[in-house]
């Protein structure tokens, strides 16, 4: 089955991958064994990419998961990872649901949008 850049309703992130592995496109292209061009293309949405090179890509880019590429930034952090038990990922996981769980229990209410004040 081929998926495509074009028929994908979300954003794509090959470029942001690839910037994170520390690639140029004429790098990934060679370790891919694609032009630098096939490369610029598909990061535009320009050219269609298939199940096989999302997974060479994947795997070339250390990305956690071989959707990652399709689903995520890698500055988001892998709902995936925490299951797989990624350290440093539930530890940054942690940091953020401890502190919007802190301002959400700790923030004082609104009263101007208090459903109490409404009764």
């Amino acid at each position: 089955m081929m998926v495509t850049a074009k028929t994908r309703a979300i954003s794509l992130f090959f470029k942001e991958w690839r910037i994170h592995a520390g690639f140029s496109q004429e790098e990934l292209g060679e370790k891919l064994s694609v032009t630098a061009s096939t490369v610029s293309r598909i990061e535009t949405g320009k050219r269609d990419f298939v199940g096989s090179y999302l997974f060479a890509f994947a795997k070339v880019c250390n990305c956690p998961s071989p959707g990652d590429p399709v689903s995520r930034p890698p500055s988001q952090i892998s709902i995936d990872a925490l299951f797989r038990g990624d350290e440093e990922d539930r530890k940054r996981a942690e940091e953020i649901i401890t502190a919007a769980l802190r301002k959400s229990l700790f923030q004082p209410a609104d009263p101007e949008n208090s459903d109490d004040e409404k009764r």
